[in-house]
Formats: C-alpha cells, sequence, structure tokens
C-alpha cells in the first residue's frame, strides 16, 4: 500500500513538471495577442493629393498612435486589407493596385496595374475569398477581375474574369460597385447610372451572385424588368454592403440622387437600407430615406451594422452637411442622432460598411476637422478624436501578431522542427510506474 502510495505521489510530481515542460515548450505565438492596426485613406482638401495613414487600434481611451501622409500620391483612392496585409487602390484614370505589409506601411510590395485592354477600370473594391484569391471591381468596365493577392508577378496577378456586361444600361457600363462573400457566394452591386445624363441613378440598381467555387453566375430566380439573373434592389445607387452572420443577414444601403447645382438636379430620396436573405433571396426595405415632401435624415449615404440590435447610417442633408444616426438592424427603427459632435459635419461614406475594431469601437471620417472619431458603440461616447491631417475617406483593419513570424531560418517559415523537450518528454513517460 505505501508503495502504491509513493507511486501516486510520484505521479503527480511528474504530471506538475509535465505541464511546466509543455507550456514552456509552446511557441510564444500560442499566448500572443492579435495585434489590430486601422488603414486609413486619406485625401487633401482640395482634392490635390492622396495618402494613408497607419494607427494602432489600442489603447481603449488612447492616445493611440498613428503615421500620417505615408506615400502621398492620388487623392482618389481606397484601401482593403487581408490579414496582415493591406491594398491601396488608385482609382480614376490611375488604375492600379499597390500591396503592403502593415509592418512596413510606406513600401509597396508590389504595384500591378488593373487597366487591361480598357481605357479605364477604376477600381472600386478588393474582396477576399482567400489569400490566393479576391474579387475586383471595376467601375469603368463591364468584367470584374479575379485575381491573386499574393502573385509574385503581374503575370500571375490576374486570374480571371466575371463578366457583368448583361447588367449595362444605355451607356454601356453597369458600374459595380462594392461586394461581400456569404458561405461560397459573391454579392456584388450594381448601380447602372446614366452617365451619359450626369449619373441620375435612374435605373433598376442589382446585386449580382456568383458561385466562388465555379466563378459563374447565379440566378437569384426573381423576377425583373431586365431579365438579368440577379436580385433587383428597392433602392438606388447602392454603396455599402454587409454581412451580419448573427442574424444571417445581408445590409445594402442606397443613397439614392444626391442632386447637385452643378448638374441642376434636386436630391431625390430613392434610397434607403436594404435587407437580403441569403438563402431565399428576398429583398426588404428596411429605413426609407423618405420623398420630396418628407426626408428626416436627407440621403442615406453611408452604413455601419455593428451587431442585430446596433447600426449606423450617415444622412447627408448637403455638402458638409452630414449627420451619424443610429438605429436597430432588426426593426429598422431609427434612434435619432448618435452625437452632437457629429452633427452638421462632412462624414465619409463608410463605403466598406463596417468600420468597427475589434474593441467594438467606430471609426468615423471627420472630414471637416480632418480626424477620425473613434465611438464607443456600447455608448455612443467618443472615446478619441485621432487627428490624421489629411481628410480621412474610409478605413479598414489588418490584424498580426505582436510577437514575430517564428521563423527559424530553416527556410520552411515554421519554428524549430527539432525540439529536445520531446525527448525529455517521452523519458518521463517511459520512467513513471517504473
Amino acid at each position: 500500500m505505501q508503495h502504491k502510495t509513493e507511486k501516486i505521489r510520484k505521479m503527480f510530481i511528474w504530471v506538475g513538471l509535465l505541464s511546466v515542460i509543455i507550456i514552456g515548450s509552446l511557441p510564444a505565438s500560442a499566448f500572443s495577442e492579435v495585434k489590430e492596426q486601422a488603414i486609413i485613406a486619406t485625401a487633401a482638401a482640395d482634392y490635390s493629393s492622396g495618402a494613408h495613414c497607419v494607427a494602432d487600434v489600442d489603447p481603449v481611451g488612447g492616445p493611440r498612435a498613428i503615421k500620417t501622409d505615408l506615400l502621398p500620391t492620388i487623392s482618389d483612392i481606397m484601401v482593403a486589407a487581408y490579414e496582415n496585409y493591406f491594398y491601396r487602390l488608385e482609382r480614376y484614370q490611375a488604375n492600379n493596385i499597390a500591396k503592403f505589409d502593415v509592418a512596413a506601411p510606406e513600401t509597396p510590395i508590389y504595384q500591378y496595374s488593373v487597366l487591361g485592354d480598357e481605357e479605364n477600370a477604376n477600381p472600386h473594391a478588393l474582396i477576399f475569398l482567400n489569400a490566393e484569391k479576391a474579387y475586383l471591381t471595376r467601375y469603368g468596365s463591364t468584367k470584374a477581375w479575379i485575381i491573386n493577392p499574393s502573385a509574385k508577378s503581374e503575370a500571375e496577378f490576374k486570374i480571371g474574369e466575371l463578366d457583368l456586361s448583361s447588367y449595362a444600361d444605355s451607356d454601356g457600363i453597369p458600374e459595380m460597385d462594392n461586394g461581400v462573400i456569404v458561405n461560397g457566394v459573391l454579392y456584388i452591386t450594381l448601380q447602372r447610372l446614366d452617365r451619359d445624363n450626369s449619373y441620375v441613378p435612374s435605373n433598376t440598381a442589382y446585386v449580382a451572385l456568383f458561385d466562388t467555387a465555379t466563378d459563374t453566375e447565379i440566378d437569384a430566380g426573381v423576377t425583373n424588368e431586365d431579365n438579368v439573373l440577379g436580385i433587383p434592389l428597392p433602392v438606388t445607387n447602392p454603396g455599402a454592403i454587409q454581412y451580419l452572420a448573427a442574424d444571417s443577414t445581408i445590409y445594402v444601403q442606397g443613397v439614392g440622387d444626391y442632386g447637385s447645382s452643378w448638374s441642376g438636379r434636386d436630391p431625390e430620396y430613392s434610397g434607403g437600407i436594404v435587407t437580403i436573405n441569403p438563402s431565399t433571396y428576398e429583398t426588404a426595405l428596411l429605413v426609407d430615406d423618405g420623398d420630396d415632401a418628407d426626408h428626416p435624415y436627407g440621403n442615406i449615404s453611408g452604413m455601419a451594422i455593428v451587431s442585430a440590435d446596433k447600426g449606423y447610417f450617415i444622412g447627408y442633408s448637403g455638402w458638409g452637411d452630414n449627420t451619424l444616426y443610429g438605429f436597430s438592424p432588426t426593426t429598422g427603427e431609427v434612434s435619432g442622432v448618435v452625437s452632437d459632435y457629429l452633427t452638421g459635419k462632412s462624414i465619409a461614406g463608410m463605403q466598406s460598411g463596417a468600420y468597427s475594431d475589434k474593441n467594438n469601437m467606430l471609426w468615423v471620417c471627420n472630414q471637416t476637422d480632418a480626424e477620425v472619431v473613434v465611438l464607443k458603440t456600447a455608448d455612443d461616447t467618443i472615446d478619441e478624436k485621432v487627428s490624421t491631417n489629411l481628410n480621412p475617406i474610409m478605413v479598414v483593419f489588418t490584424s498580426m501578431d505582436d510577437d514575430d513570424d517564428g521563423d527559424d531560418g530553416d527556410g520552411d517559415g515554421g519554428g524549430d522542427d527539432d525540439d529536445d523537450s520531446t525527448c525529455f518528454i517521452d523519458t518521463v513517460f517511459a520512467g513513471l510506474f517504473d
């Protein structure tokens, strides 16, 4: 009996030592936190130039470190991100994409043309399936590109096309804008503006669907006046599109028509926020922007869905006169103005549809004061105002481990393949009950 008790005692001692050994032998990445950083596209107030910024998401409460005016370029730019890489899209008449590692945000890994054989492709959004496959909407073309974001050469960059010519209106261009991937299906918004008439949104807008496994178009089975396969929208001029897994719903924001003094057009309130059921493709108008007589928010020019209970949109009352509103993505009820500070400002339009970070903070592009306002979505109070020097256009987020990549120098990108602790652990088990 004493001998058995001694064995049990020894066993607990060895198990304790073994736990220490196993924990000590794990790579540091097993315990590292993911560091998230914000990539902000910016433009000069007179649109003479642009650049990008890189800001830390932490600490909550600030101050958040930021690097501004990185790699100056044209003003017509957008950004996209996937893991620790971000991509800068130079749009009208520039027609290229540059890739960056967030650890070296001023040094492009590559810069490739997206023009092809067309006069102007005007890249608008980059939607990622994975590290080797993404979809590029090209606003000035009938063809979206399928690209390999990890391409090592320009010859390997473009790997396919999606034909959207069936959605073109009388001017020959469908104005593909944004997109999202849900359950292996790519959803692309098509504005179908009339280029020959000051870009009036006089045509039915659609969402086209593609199977990401085969890159073939899916028939949504919805009757429409244009005899196309996509989903007709009950709003015009769609911009942001976002999927919320919590309620299995796709949200699409439509601007309608801003109108302008230069075009001689009054605003048209044919926009709002629409839901799409990804199982049935049914649509419903969740938030209506009103009509000529009653339009309490102005045009709805941007959207960000945080949860099934919390959403935001930008009400556009005129150039430089915008307000951030809150609403329920479940009921569509508008809760009202979010912050007095974000009332009557020039607020950029949340083109991606989601500018919320890992801390549940909403990053709002305030161009009046050349800053990003970091808003606590829990209570809609301002956590910090981060100066961007130039005017912020949009925000995306990268993520990377705080520690290094664990490369052991053997060229395989991994850690130590032959850990001596394994041999010691084997010895412990072999002699545990001797």
